[in-house]
């Protein structure tokens, strides 16, 4: 059951589904979608939201068959509970894992840019304590603390990138159409951990009061992100030119860097913008945290999350660690993201949606008959 203090709304789903997706996947999206369609990148990013809101949409499909329940609990009625608890198990692993990549992702940027002598491991375990925190609250504190990072963290970033216009040659983005469309289409999948995210809905569901305008909300929320997405890219390669965004690691923070405001009393633009990602990658890393948390509270059947939150910190930290550099970070995220994150975002939603239409229909047929 589910207590009635644990309980937001539509609106406040897409708040963290944005918070969520808009993570460290933005930091390197402009070099991989250049990488894989050079100018013709933005058309990639397009498909790539395209795909995530049919998967999106799916998702919701599902969950909305199911009020009140989470994955796990509505798996165990649609096939048998080894084999749904099985799927349940690959889940909570699923998020482990990407919470590693994620704060191993943030502990690089923080120490290549801020606290260059500070060991990795301390700016990891820094995060996840201050993460586990805001996990226990529960889903309501997630929400609210959605509700208030967003604007926190968007609004400035908006009109940071407004002062780079008169810096931009957007002649960088011609030509236009000159990539195998073939090519584009094979290269989709590359955007899969830049939208990863939406996959929450299969858990966070059960939590939503008014579940009719779930679709609604999760379709704007990647809509919203898509836009984002194009816009960074934009700005980027019409700064820098594709070759140069090509070889950048990071050409969101880089972007970030030449932000000169003359006349303006704030000399330290970078620090700025790094206290703002920080906080982004606060918002993104929890509901993940939260996720596995919750995924083992429904598995073993108990009413709170919390008595798990701590005991799955060590196993996020020590994936965080595994990747000997940022480099085999990336190698071991794209291998991921083939694989098992495929599957996950794919083809659990999608397998269990055909069953439960199939059920749907021979009850449906029985009760006819």
């Amino acid at each position: 059951m589910i207590k009635g203090n644990d309980k937001i709304s539509a609106n406040q789903v897409m708040f963290i589904l944005l918070t969520t997706i808009i993570g460290v996947g933005i930091l390197s999206l402009p070099r991989s979608v250049a990488e894989k369609a050079s100018t013709d990148g933005w058309i990639l990013i397009i498909l790539g939201g395209i795909t995530a809101c049919i998967l999106t949409a799916i998702s919701v499909k599902l969950v909305n068959m199911f009020t009140n329940k989470t994955v796990v609990e509505f798996g165990r009625e649609l096939i048998t509970t080894p084999i749904s608890n099985t799927i349940s198990i690959i889940l909570f692993m699923y998020f482990v894992i990407f919470s590693a990549f994620e704060v191993r992702i943030f502990a690089e940027v923080v120490k290549m840019f801020l606290l260059d002598d500070t060991p990795t491991e301390i700016i990891i375990i820094s995060m996840l304590l201050v993460s586990a925190y805001l996990v226990r609250g529960g889903i309501e504190g997630l929400a609210r603390m959605a509700e208030l990072i967003l604007p926190i963290v968007v609004i400035p970033v908006f009109l940071l990138l407004l002062s780079l216009i008169p810096d931009l040659d957007f002649t960088n983005l011609l030509p236009i159409f000159r990539t195998n469309p073939l090519d584009i289409i094979k290269s989709v999948h590359i955007t899969f951990f830049s939208f990863m995210g939406y996959e929450l809905i299969l858990l966070v569901s059960a939590y939503v009061k008014d579940t009719e305008n779930l679709m609604k909300f999760n379709i704007l929320s990647i809509g919203i992100v898509t836009l984002v997405y194009i816009a960074f890219f934009v700005v980027a390669l019409s700064r820098f030119g594709e070759n140069e965004t090509k070889h950048l690691l990071w050409p969101t923070l880089s972007l970030m860097k030449t932000i000169d405001l003359p006349g303006a009393f704030i000399e330290n633009i970078e620090g700025i913008v790094m206290g703002l990602w920080v906080l982004s990658v606060f918002a993104s890393l929890s509901p993940f945290y939260y996720s596995a948390a919750l995924i083992l509270c429904k598995l073993f059947r108990l009413r709170e999350h919390k008595y798990f939150v701590l005991p799955i910190l060590p196993f996020i930290y020590i994936f965080s660690l595994v990747p000997d550099n940022i480099a085999s970070v990336y190698d071991s995220m794209e291998k991921f993201t083939n694989y098992l994150g495929t599957f996950v975002v794919v083809f659990i939603p999608t397998g269990y949606l055909i069953v439960a239409l199939i059920r749907k229909r021979k009850k449906g047929a029985a009760n006819n008959g």
